[in-house]
């Protein structure tokens, strides 16, 4: 933990709202603990006026996604060919739009993007160079596809990725069990409390 405190300068860190929208979050199991857990972390990142960052998931049209794209969305609908493929998190669908109970704020950025990693396409790279952002803290759904492939994108550019067990979530449970413990073996995991605890005490610091 101690390094970790080392590494979490509020000064230098900026906190990811993934994909807090209807379509996907919206599903996840225990929904209301993470919109909970999440409102938690918003209010001590604004506390340390920390930059909030929400990704919104946005796709194109079935037939001008990526091949890779347009396999995995394939069997995630079950579907045999991409005619068969349903729409899907576009621009004015029902699905896009950010969960009533926890959405942007006029002060937080918005980067849409198509991929399940925040770095692919997007404009968020330069945006953290331009706050001079070292740690990227990581909450929203789903743990073990976007999250993980995110926070491993940001390792390997070299952000520090710091992923909040109790903020993140998926579909099952055992999904989560999983993912979580494939982020163990890259990079921090950590509570709510303890990341929040860790900002407190820098702010404690400072003020003596």
């Amino acid at each position: 933990m101690e390094y970790l405190r080392q590494l979490t300068n509020s000064a230098s860190t900026a906190l990811i709202m993934w994909d807090f929208q209807l379509g996907l979050a919206g599903r996840a199991t225990d929904l209301e603990r993470l919109v909970a857990t999440s409102r938690l972390l918003l209010e001590a990142a604004d506390a340390e006026d920390i930059p909030v960052i929400w990704s919104r998931h946005t796709l194109p049209p079935p037939e001008l996604s990526t091949p890779g794209m347009q396999y995995f969305m394939m069997q995630k609908q079950r579907a045999s060919t991409i005619a068969d493929l349903e729409p899907f998190m576009q621009v004015g669908s029902p699905e896009r739009e950010f969960l009533s109970e926890l959405q942007p704020r006029a002060r937080d950025t918005v980067i849409d993007k198509s991929t399940p990693s925040f770095f692919v396409a997007t404009a968020l790279e330069q945006r953290l160079f331009s706050m001079g952002i070292r740690t990227i803290v990581f909450t929203g759904v789903a743990t073990e596809v976007g999250v993980d492939l995110s926070a491993k994108h940001a390792l390997a550019l070299g952000y520090v990725p710091v992923v909040v067990e109790d903020a993140v979530g998926t579909y099952t449970l055992d999904k989560q069990r999983v993912g979580l413990a494939a982020l163990r073996t890259w990079l921090p995991v950590v509570t709510a409390e303890e990341i929040i605890g860790l900002w407190n005490e820098q702010r404690d610091c400072e003020a003596t």
